[in-house]
């Protein structure tokens, strides 16, 4: 289909409206039934529908597929007493007194409490587990073949789906006869004609509805997440009180109403994928500091106990307990431990200001602040006055390109940073200094039709939509705002008037890099797709027509 741009003198506000209608047609606000999925590989063995006692044994059976003849590491998580067999083979016995359920750390990487090895051979290879309960901790075995940073091992694969890859045999007990603490006997294997193996059962949970006309499929605009949050946030802005103001309330109080119930199943029921995963999950800023921005927006003028509850511990999280580096600077724990990521600036800063506002306490300001400072030094290249996407602690290096959207959240990060940071806070000046040193290193860079590319400095990248709108937004504001002169004012217009040919005449905004994590080298970033009316660039677009609205006025 080809794109049917809107026209060029279309008004900015007129046509982020539509894009803004857009999102809000293709929003549904409700839930489907589909069954549970096995998450990253993780092997979730649930013994409840077995009913268990604590002086009971059960069995569980599958099989796992290796690549080649191995050794593998599996990571393991269980309360009571654990044995595993591999190809009839004990690998694991040990009683563990206390339960620690695996907890994503980063993107797809667990913690383990317990590990062990054991040989495989090539092809299908049986692995048999005898679990006895404890009266204090949920029956459930956790194990995945884990690489030592908790990563997936792909070297071999269990059967597909979730707990019906396995087989569940019990409960039995001494009683039996069958002395089922002994080295796993042929009954464990055969069956008997009391005991027969049954398939686990099958579970089904409530999943976010995207409605079939809908632009973007990947994901449903309700879920929590950094996009959705930024996207939600700009639309917040586009009225005080119209339908734009009642769509993002409609969305806080759908999600504030559903977080009882999903938190039960991300905990209990363990969908670490499943809708709504990443409110609970909080190991990253894009968990935490982003998705809260219109909860927090809302907060700041009506106080309820629902929006304070949820503001408030998303705040607890990203000031106490977010991975830094020994001076403060907000950083991830991938792809390798240590890593600031550009992104992260936009993730954080924001909320912190908004916290600022709701609490009166400075240091918001003087946190978010010292990561616009601390950002700077670790990814800007002086000779550019670029940033690129990461910096690696462990290596002392930062990464390998000036990515457009990395540069464009540290853009509008520090955008929000100059609108609310107190003229007279001691970093003032140095951070308006900084933001006026990226603004005009950035337009060496803009192509005479407007737009930015995809890699900065290589033109034989793609232009791109998203980091295109965050310059734009800042460049505009940066006039209006008297932190750029007029000069620059030009640029802000080129640069809208390219993102309005990727604005079709239904709103669907084209040309948005997809979700992008640290590349290794500049041909990762070159070959990443564009989604139409990916939210990681929506709310920067209508966030851009807003301000080149105001700065026309």
């Amino acid at each position: 289909m080809s794109l049917r741009a809107l026209p060029q003198e279309s008004d900015a506000l007129s046509v982020v409206r539509k894009v803004a209608d857009k999102v809000i047609a293709d929003t549904r606000f409700g839930f489907t039934l589909v069954p549970q999925k096995e998450v990253l590989g993780m092997q979730v063995i649930d013994f409840r529908s077995l009913h268990p006692l604590p002086a009971q044994y059960v069995y569980a059976q599958s099989r796992l597929t290796a690549i080649s003849d191995t050794t593998l590491s599996f990571g393991l998580g269980y309360a009571g007493g654990v044995s595993i067999w591999v190809n009839r083979k004990l690998a694991y016995r040990e009683e563990n007194p206390a339960m620690q359920i695996p907890k994503e750390i980063s993107y797809n990487h667990f913690t383990f409490n317990r590990r062990f090895s054991a040989s495989l051979k090539k092809g299908d290879n049986e692995i048999v587990i005898s679990y006895k309960p404890i009266a204090t901790a949920i029956p459930v075995v956790f194990l995945m073949p884990a690489t030592a940073a908790g990563g997936l091992d792909t070297a071999a694969k269990f059967n597909s789906g979730m707990n019906t890859a396995w087989m569940l045999l019990g409960p039995v007990d001494n009683s039996t006869g069958l002395k089922p603490e002994s080295p796993m006997p042929d009954y464990v294997m055969t069956g008997t004609k009391a005991l027969n193996w049954v398939k686990s059962p099958q579970r089904f949970i409530p999943e976010l509805e995207t409605p079939p006309h809908a632009a973007y499929q990947r994901d449903p605009y309700t879920d929590w997440h950094y996009s959705h949050g930024a996207m939600v946030w700009s639309i917040m802005a586009l009225d005080n009180d119209g339908k734009y103001n009642a769509f993002a309330r409609q969305y806080i109080d759908f999600t504030l109403k559903q977080v009882p119930y999903f938190r039960y199943q991300y905990n209990s029921l363990f969908a670490w994928r499943g809708s709504y995963h990443r409110i609970f999950r909080r190991t990253m800023l894009d968990d935490t500091g982003a998705p809260i921005l219109p909860f927090a927006e809302l907060y700041v003028t009506e106080k309820n106990e629902a929006l304070k509850a949820l503001v408030t511990s998303i705040a607890d999280y990203v000031t106490r307990e977010q991975v830094r580096l020994k001076d403060g600077t907000f950083c991830r724990p991938e792809p390798v431990e240590f890593t600031v990521w550009a992104d992260d600036l936009f993730m954080s800063v924001p909320f912190l200001l908004q916290m600022a506002k709701i609490t009166g306490d400075h240091r918001y300001y003087d946190d978010a602040a010292k990561q616009a400072l601390n950002f700077r030094k670790y990814l800007l290249n002086p000779q550019t006055g670029l940033y690129k996407h990461a910096w690696f602690d462990h290596k002392q290096q930062q990464s390998a390109a000036y990515w457009g959207r990395a540069n464009g959240w540290v853009a509008w990060a520090t955008a929000e940073l100059l609108a609310k940071l107190p003229k007279t806070h001691p970093a003032y000046k140095q951070v308006l200094s900084n933001f006026r040193q990226h603004m005009k290193a950035l337009l060496r860079y803009q192509n005479r039709n407007g737009f930015w590319h995809q890699v900065l400095d290589r033109r034989d990248s793609y232009e791109e939509t998203s980091c295109t709108a965050l310059f734009t937004l800042a460049l505009a504001r940066g006039v209006r705002e008297g932190w750029l002169s007029a000069a620059y004012q030009k640029h802000a217009f080129a640069g809208w008037a390219a993102i309005q040919t990727k604005i079709d005449e239904d709103g669907v905004v084209h040309g948005i890099c997809q979700g992008t994590e640290i590349g290794y080298d500049q041909e990762f970033y070159m070959k990443r797709k564009t989604i139409d009316n990916d939210p990681r660039g929506m709310g920067a677009v209508i966030t851009a027509g807003l301000e080149i609205s105001k700065l026309r006025r």
